[in-house]
């Protein structure tokens, strides 16, 4: 979803030289057409202001020059080359999803979510671990916060009260993801990479490496996540502790991210 007052700029890694939009991390780069040029030439601007020129600028009409500025913007959003950067404060852009999502009911569709791409630096494994683990703190923060809210509803319908449970469970839940990332970020140390958020998904995009490195990346994250787990639930069974085991449980649970169930999984099997 892309409004008028939003504004594009390049992901980080990627940069527009010579008619051409070149990814640093994948390696790749891809030519330009002259409209496609002239959009990312004014990344900054508000997505409208754009329209407006790139209607004047190649005689094409009002919803002709939407129809190609969003589609091509929308387009290099899913592949995670530009972000959009909402001009809207987090009320008017709720408002806005709300009323798109009631128009797109009938079909059984939701809005489309953007894609978001933020730097790690993969430099050396400290820098890998935390650049990553900074990048997805915000999403950690919503994931711990949806899944204490989440137990805590179903800790009221089983008839339990107290929110150390709920607490802990959110917290592990939100915890696991952001070291799970962060350890494929450090698995990476000296490949280009990013971490890529869409609606629900979080992953880690980096440059191609070889089939064995590949397994060893995807093994990383769900390994450490569940060693960590493991770890604490062990350790709270050993000094009865009962909020620190409960903590690991979910942790413990990204082991099955290490069979074909998860996407993990698949890539270290090579499927």
């Amino acid at each position: 979803m892309i409004a008028a007052r939003d504004t594009l700029s390049l992901a980080p890694g990627v940069t527009v030289e010579h008619g051409r939009l070149t990814d640093a991390v994948r390696g790749d780069s891809w030519p330009l057409n002259a409209s496609g040029a002239f959009v990312l030439a004014r990344t900054g601007d508000p997505v409208g202001l754009i329209v407006q020129e790139l209607a004047d600028v190649f005689s094409l009409s009002d919803e002709a020059a939407r129809a190609d500025v969003l589609r091509f913007a929308w387009h290099l959003n899913v592949l995670a080359l530009v972000n959009v950067e909402s001009g809207a404060s987090r009320s008017r852009r709720l408002a806005d999803w709300v009323r798109l999502a009631a128009r797109l009911a009938p079909a059984g569709a939701v809005p489309a979510a953007a894609t978001r791409r933020r730097a790690i630096d993969t430099r050396t494994f400290r820098r890998a671990f935390g650049s990553c683990l900074a990048a997805i703190s915000a999403r950690v923060s919503v994931v711990a916060g949806v899944g204490t809210a989440v137990t805590a509803q179903l800790s009221l319908l089983a008839g339990a009260s107290g929110l150390i449970v709920p607490l802990t469970l959110g917290l592990g839940t939100g915890v696991g993801l952001g070291f799970h990332e962060a350890a494929h970020a450090a698995s990476l140390r000296g490949v280009p990479s990013a971490l890529v958020t869409r609606g629900r998904r979080t992953y880690v995009l980096h440059a191609a490496v070889s089939p064995s490195r590949r397994s060893i990346v995807a093994l990383a994250g769900p390994l450490a996540a569940a060693g960590l787990g493991m770890g604490l639930v062990v350790a709270g069974s050993i000094v009865v502790a009962p909020a620190l085991a409960i903590a690991g449980c979910p942790l413990v649970a990204h082991a099955l991210a290490l069979t074909v169930v998860g996407g993990d999984g698949r890539v270290a099997c090579g499927l």
